[in-house]
């Protein structure tokens, strides 16, 4: 309920990249998914089914398109996920991020909406945001994310990049992810004057406040937050990432000119303290991926959704045209 709704889990599992044994118990869950689901549809008679492309969203619209519900699937990445691909010429709408989707998925009604954001990531001033992280105002401030789990090899790299390299003018914010807080904080004890390490950032619209430049995974709702509050990014695509979507979404906005792809294989310290010099080092090139990354974000994709999801139950799961 924290978000004000209630969250109601199902067993589920995915497919691919898994072991031998894996797609050996796959089946199991999937029929195990497909009964808990139909058993909460009974009770709790849902009017509409949307799903946002993972693995966990198809047993949901997998039931409700064999029940005849309106289904929507909000697919996030430039490379649809197996889900959206699977059922996107079943589903009554698809609405896609990125127009490079098009050309991997059949649907009658599809639509290029955007990413949805929550409103509360386009809040918060650098004022309020150099308050709650307790940095300075005068200095450039670099955020570090690897996702809300953390990345080893992004972590590891700032570590040494941190030791060896002092940044006159610049101070860090450095998400870790809970598994490496730990050994991070204790690895980076004696440079903790200007970096403020979290385990996970809660007020991440206050993060991007902050920001000058981030350093990221290239995940659809990090690339999506990101370009939303028009901040110069280097992007650091996860490189297990299925169908390689991350550097898909890297490299789209990288063509804009709104962000530097550097791919995991090449993160060294160097680099890094490279990418950082020469891009504190050109304003003009700093403000021109700024301009870039806020034309590259649909920022009212949330209600383009929301609006043919109520256009869609008004109308008894009927096509609709396109808003």
């Amino acid at each position: 309920m924290k978000e004000g709704a209630e969250f109601i889990a199902i067993v589920t599992k995915g497919l691919l990249g898994k072991s031998v044994f894996g797609k050996i118990v796959f089946p199991m869950f999937l029929v195990l998914s497909i009964c808990q689901f139909l058993f909460i549809m009974i009770f709790r008679k849902p009017a509409l089914i949307v799903g946002t492309g993972g693995y966990a969203s198809f047993v949901p619209l997998f039931c409700g398109i064999l029940l005849g519900l309106p289904t929507v699937i909000s697919e996030q990445d430039s490379y649809p996920g197996f889900t959206t691909r699977l059922l996107s010429r079943y589903v009554t709408e698809v609405h896609i991020a990125h127009k490079k989707a098009l050309s991997y998925l059949k649907s009658k009604s599809l639509y290029v909406s955007g990413n949805p954001l929550r409103d509360s990531v386009f809040t918060g001033t650098r004022s309020e945001a150099m308050d709650y992280f307790g940095l300075s105002r005068s200095k450039k401030t670099i955020l570090i994310l690897g996702g809300s789990h953390g990345a080893r090899s992004i972590n590891s790299v700032f570590i040494e990049v941190l030791k060896a390299y002092s940044f006159t003018g610049k101070q860090f914010i450095f998400q870790t992810g809970t598994t490496d807080y730990e050994w991070v904080d204790k690895a980076l004890g004696g440079v903790k004057s200007d970096v403020v390490i979290k385990p996970f950032i809660e007020k991440m619209n206050l993060a991007y406040s902050a920001s000058d430049l981030v350093f990221s995974r290239a995940g659809a709702l990090a690339t999506a937050e990101i370009t939303a509050k028009g901040i110069p990014s280097v992007l650091i695509p996860y490189p297990f990432a299925t169908g390689g979507h991350q550097e898909e979404n890297a490299r789209r906005l990288e063509k804009r000119g709104a962000s530097v792809v550097l791919l995991d294989m090449a993160l060294s310290c160097d680099r890094i303290f490279d990418l950082i010099s020469s891009l504190f080092s050109d304003r003009e090139r700093l403000q021109k991926m700024h301009m870039a990354a806020i034309a590259s974000c649909k920022q009212d994709a949330a209600k383009k959704i929301a609006y043919h999801i109520v256009r869609l139950l008004r109308s008894g799961g009927r096509d609709v045209q396109e808003c």
